[in-house]
């Protein structure tokens, strides 16, 4: 091989891996709003106008009555994270954070690739928990 067959070689592989770590990486995606979630990369990431130490207890709570069993569960000042593991095996693992003394921001993800559909359904839930999902009719 010649010196210029090495270069370009060297120059697809680097942009095949910049490409890979992007794709990998991604971005969380900012929120305008209170109570606004988007789905974005495998999880789930919402912003909720209450206090972390409310949505950490909603999340336990909600895993629970979900029947999703809750395998690990940390909290300090800083943060919190929540492991559950589905009967079928999917880790779910909900990650907080305090935006304000106020206002909390999570992330949900479930299984290695994400699962947008179980990602609301227990972001539903923990929302049920916190009593912010208005009721139909009202």
């Amino acid at each position: 091989m010649n010196q210029k067959t090495v270069l370009v070689n060297r120059s697809i592989l680097f942009a095949a891996l910049v490409c890979l770590s992007l794709a990998l990486i991604g971005c969380t995606p900012s929120l305008v709003g209170e109570n606004a979630a988007a789905y974005s990369m495998g999880s789930l990431h919402a912003r909720v106008d209450r206090d972390m130490a409310s949505v950490y207890n909603a999340s336990v709570s909600g895993l629970e009555k979900l029947e999703i069993k809750v395998t690990d569960k940390q909290k300090d000042v800083f943060g919190a994270k929540v492991v559950g593991r589905t009967s079928d095996e999917q880790i779910i693992t909900i990650k907080i954070k305090p935006a304000s003394p106020t206002s909390t921001t999570l992330s949900i993800h479930v299984g290695v690739m994400g699962s947008e559909e179980r990602s609301r359904a227990i972001y539903e839930q923990i929302r049920k928990e916190l009593g912010t999902v208005a009721m139909a009719g009202i």
